[in-house]
């Protein structure tokens, strides 16, 4: 796969240099895999989460042994690492629990997923009868979620509206119209949460720690939801 993906290939071709559109956002992201039973019976059916400060690292358990690896790190710098096993060993050194156990080991560079974490901004959507869909062009980063959800629900608005208007131009202009300010809040929304997503300061860790707890409460549960998701609403249709 070409480098930014197939998305990254298409907006090359369409528009012209990816870096123009892609906002990074102070964050680099990693996965991978790893054998381990024990730890696969620790982990139990929980998603485990450390508690950490500029860097964080999750397991969740697979099926036969398998133990599976996110991690996130803050750093103001996109460019991503030439040797992505040996900047996670460098970056989450010192993790406790089985943190060493998942580094000790982690696979080889080409079976690391590692990339920054970042959203795409393009001023249109369109040119003549190409259009582009997903995160080609909407791209909203992992901190906002909902990353195979919004690309399918904006397929279906391009169908829609490709079926119904009288012209390929008007069925694009009010797919982009449409689905645009939706985008445009869930990146909005990521934006914001970001300074959560991996708290840098004690204070801030402490202050998530007892948010999260309070999400047992009902109505902080649907504030917490609304400030995580953006506002509600419809497939504008």
């Amino acid at each position: 796969m070409p480098e930014g993906g197939y998305g990254g290939l298409v907006r090359r071709f369409g528009e012209g240099a990816e870096e123009r559109f892609l906002r990074h956002l102070g964050f680099h992201t990693a996965a991978f895999t790893f054998d381990a039973p024990e730890a696969h019976d620790r982990i139990g059916d929980r998603f485990c989460l450390t508690e950490s400060t500029g860097r964080q690292i999750g397991f969740y358990r697979l099926c036969d042994g398998q133990v599976a690896v996110f991690t996130v790190h803050r750093t103001p710098d996109p460019t991503l690492p030439p040797d992505p096993r040996a900047a996670l060993l460098r970056h989450y050194d010192g993790l406790g629990w089985i943190t060493p156990q998942a580094l000790d080991r982690c696979p080889a560079a080409d079976h690391v997923y590692y990339d920054q974490v970042a959203q795409i901004d393009l001023p249109s959507w369109s040119r003549g009868h190409v259009t582009l869909v997903g995160d080609a062009c909407q791209a909203v980063s992992l901190l906002a979620g909902q990353g195979a959800s919004l690309p399918i629900a904006g397929a279906y608005l391009l169908a829609q509206r490709l079926d119904r208007d009288p012209t390929i131009e008007t069925a694009l202009d009010h797919y982009e119209q449409s689905w645009r300010p939706v985008v445009a809040d869930r990146q909005r929304t990521a934006r914001n949460a970001a300074r959560w997503f991996v708290p840098h300061s004690a204070w801030q860790l402490h202050v998530r720690r007892a948010a999260l707890r309070a999400t047992s409460l009902p109505a902080i549960n649907r504030y917490v939801g609304k400030a995580l998701a953006g506002k509600p609403g419809t497939l504008p249709l």
